[in-house]
């Protein structure tokens, strides 16, 4: 049954009532698994009760009564116990169906009860005076702590108590003392009943809307997933043409001479980044905002190089805005996610640089009470009260109200809010009116390890490279950027044209899209690449949904990641790192 048909039968019942107790017979099954499962669940604390009942009256039945009284009615006893220890083991097994359970369990207890009436009678037959006492403790027993139906509960309670009142007639003479014992008893039924009867019928209405609700929550995770899924695709088929536009823009710059070409080809590579840009905060946010999209990979990490790295890519933005940059940190080891960790501090560096209207912007990081203190700080405008209010706010920017996208959507400081809940890493902020703004970020300090300075970022670039990209825009417009900064490249369109060429290739470093038109991903490729020459070559993987999954393969393969839409600046970075290097003249 589809969850679309459940909720319809679980919606028309709620309309219809159950005064009857009874369900259609679709939803009838399932309310009788979700009480075979409560029973399950106090199965042992039930029984237990059960047997320490009749073993304490065992004992009082050989303390007070004549021995041979009290021998006589102790098998009765041991049958009311094995009946208990029979159903107990019945009931645990987990191919018994759930209906037999409820006989099972509901028939121990109906033996119990017509073990006391006979009990009872037993003892009077033999001049004891053994009070009915025992048997309304058994009902209590089952009205309030059995968790059965209200019909099988009452069909034994009745069914052992007209068997004592009957029992009762046959064997003794009628008199006012079993007429009263008889109304008592009767009116105890009643009540229990009347309890049972709403206690069911709570216990339904209850039911149905924990599976309405439960219906609705596997449908929200539907949606999510689906929307996941539709936010990888959109992913992968909006980034593929961002791509190859931003290398041919980059390409264009660098081989064009001719002032005017120059000129429109700078305001388009910088169009396309904007636009890049926009669509990854888009995406990111969205990929927050549903439950699982994200999750921290934490690890033990030099906080120093990923700082360097982080304002050695953003000291042109801020070269270019007038706006000094200033990078304070000791050799600190952290606890983090590297990758989200990044994400947070090049927004909040993002923000600085184009909200806060700054003349000096620092980053810094710092010991403090046995963690690391990690802050973005400026000497802008800052902030008051009613604007700290809203900086977190998706969509709002508050020195941009016409909306110029050229400033973003206003997404960045949102991204850095939930990625700080995520990580777990507490996040401040501190500023006032004309004082500047300070983010702060607390994380976690690691043992201090050894790291190995970047290289220069002004070496030229030389290399072979092999290059496996199936997107015929992509590969030409990545290969002829590659060439234009020096290296050699042999680009393929599938792994086996790869194969082929590897030997006249000879490759120092491998380039794979991951989502080739082959059955095989590009880490696959990249491996199989690495078996035919040998050597565990060095290899960059170029992605347009970056996933955790995908970053946790990358790792122990010794793989770079990089993200599409690819921004020359991070992927000449990342050759700086991959190839060997050659000192510009």
């Amino acid at each position: 049954m589809s969850l679309q048909q459940e909720e319809r039968l679980l919606l028309a019942q709620q309309r219809r009532g159950y005064r009857r107790l009874c369900f259609v017979p679709e939803l009838e099954q399932g309310f009788v698994e979700h009480r075979v499962q409560r029973i399950h669940r106090r199965l042992l604390l039930i029984v237990s009760t059960a047997i320490v009942f009749q073993l304490l009256y065992t004992v009082l039945d050989l303390l007070l009564m004549p021995l041979a009284v009290g021998l006589t009615v102790m098998p009765l006893r041991v049958l009311g116990i094995l009946a208990v220890l029979v159903s107990f083991v019945y009931c645990r097994r987990p191919q018994s169906p759930p209906r037999r359970v409820l006989l099972a369990y509901i028939g121990a207890y109906a033996l119990n009860g017509a073990c006391v009436a006979l009990i009872i009678h037993l003892c009077w037959a033999q001049g004891v005076a053994m009070p009915y006492d025992g048997l309304f403790l058994i009902l209590l027993f089952g009205y309030v702590l059995l968790g059965v139906s209200f019909r099988a509960v009452s069909v034994a309670a009745w069914g052992f108590c007209l068997l004592f009142l009957t029992l009762g007639l046959l064997l003794t003479e009628p008199d006012g003392v079993l007429a009263y014992q008889g109304q008592f008893l009767i009116f105890a039924n009643l009540i229990g009943s009347v309890g049972a009867y709403l206690q069911e019928h709570g216990q339904r209405g209850a039911w149905l809307n924990l599976r309405l609700l439960d219906l609705a929550r596997q449908r929200a995770e539907a949606d999510d997933a689906r929307k996941l899924r539709l936010l990888a695709a959109a992913s992968h088929d909006l980034r593929q043409p961002l791509n190859a536009m931003g290398l041919y823009a980059q390409h264009l710059l660098e081989q064009s001479q001719e002032p005017g070409i120059r000129r429109v080809s700078a305001r388009l590579a910088t169009s396309v980044e904007q636009l890049s840009r926009l669509l990854q905060s888009l995406l990111d946010y969205t990929r927050l905002t549903l439950p699982g999209g994200v999750q921290a990979k934490l690890e033990v990490f030099a906080l120093r190089p990923l700082l360097e790295r982080l304002s050695g890519e953003t000291r042109r933005e801020a070269e270019l805005q007038g706006v000094e940059l200033d990078l304070q940190c000791a050799d600190l080891w952290v606890h983090s996610d590297p990758l989200l960790l990044e994400r947070v501090l090049r927004n909040l560096l993002t923000n600085a640089l184009r909200h806060a209207q700054a003349g000096r912007v620092t980053l810094s990081a710092r010991e403090e009470a046995g963690s690391v203190l990690l802050q973005v700080a400026d000497d802008g405008r800052g902030l008051s009260a009613a604007e700290q209010a809203q900086v977190f706010e998706e969509f709002r920017q508050l020195d941009n109200p016409g909306r110029n996208a050229e400033r973003g959507l206003g997404l960045g400081l949102a991204i850095v809010q939930q990625l700080a809940a995520l990580l777990e890493h507490p996040l401040q902020l501190d500023s006032s009116p004309g004082q500047g703004t300070c983010f702060a970020l607390r994380l976690p300090r690691a043992a201090v390890g050894a790291w190995q300075p970047a290289k220069p970022a002004g070496a030229a670039l030389s290399g072979r490279v092999l290059l496996l990209e199936d997107d015929e825009a992509g590969r030409e417009a990545l290969s002829g950027l590659l060439r234009r900064w020096g290296c050699e490249v042999w680009a393929c369109a599938d792994l086996q044209a790869a194969l082929e060429c590897l030997a006249e290739a000879a490759p120092q470093l491998l380039i794979s899209d991951y989502r080739l038109a082959a059955s095989d991903d590009g880490l696959r490729a990249i491996e199989r690449l690495r078996e035919e020459a040998g050597r565990m070559l060095p290899a960059l993987l170029i992605s347009a949904d970056i996933s955790p999954e995908l970053q946790e393969r990358c790792l122990p393969a010794h793989v770079t990641l990089l993200g599409k839409p690819l921004l020359p600046a991070r992927l000449r970075q990342a050759l700086a790192v991959l190839l060997p290097v050659a000192e510009k003249a």
